[in-house]
Formats: structure tokens, C-alpha cells, sequence
């Protein structure tokens, strides 16, 4: 079983080696700086994927509450009040997981971050 399942390049940028020791050395084709944008994209796109879950989450909290609960304490009140706590961890998990890739890519030498 893998003890870190991340690709390579992130997991060396990760535990802080030179960009230049892991093959950053070199001049950057169109290729290279397409696949970093894509990459970017694709980090927004898990990120309002997890809000979107959170916002339907939430939206499924307020229908227990409004719609099947019949006083505070039955049940579906109960599975509201969990559905708004899910949501928020939800939320959470995405901007974490967010701010986590924002923070490796920063590593990334700036030859392949700015558009050519």
C-alpha cells in the first residue's frame, strides 16, 4: 500500500526540494504552460464542486427542517441539524484542500507560471 498516493513533482515540492532538482530546468514548451493552466483549472473546478455539494447539503437541512419536522425534537429535525454540520465540513475540506494545491503550485517556477 503507497504510504503518500501524490504524484512525484508534488510530493518533492512538497517536502521542499529545488525546483531545479526535480527537472525544472529547462525551457518550457507551449505544452508545458497549457498543462499548468489546466491544472489550475482543474483545482478551481474540485473546489466549487465541494461548495456546490455544501450549498445542496444545506439545502437539504433547511427541507428536513421545514418540510418533514413536526416539532424540535423528532428526527428529521435531527437529520437537518447534521445536514448543516456536514455541509460546513464539507466546505471545509474543499478550501483546505484549495489553499494545500495553491500553496504547491506556488513552488512552481514563475518561467511556467506566466504566459508566453
Amino acid at each position: 500500500m503507497m504510504k503518500n498516493p501524490m504524484i512525484g513533482i508534488v510530493r518533492n515540492l512538497e517536502n521542499g526540494q529545488a525546483p531545479s532538482a526535480i527537472g525544472f530546468d529547462r525551457t518550457y514548451s507551449l505544452g508545458d504552460h497549457i498543462a499548468f493552466d489546466q491544472f489550475l483549472l482543474a483545482i478551481e473546478r474540485n473546489l466549487l464542486l465541494h461548495v456546490t455539494t455544501a450549498l445542496n447539503t444545506t439545502v437539504v437541512g433547511f427541507a428536513m427542517l421545514r418540510f418533514f419536522s413536526r416539532n424540535p425534537n423528532d428526527l428529521y429535525s435531527g437529520l437537518g441539524f447534521v445536514a448543516f454540520g456536514l455541509a460546513g465540513v464539507i466546505l471545509s475540506k474543499g478550501v483546505r484542500d484549495w489553499l494545500r494545491m495553491r500553496r504547491i503550485l506556488a513552488r512552481i517556477p514563475p518561467e511556467i507560471r506566466e504566459q508566453s
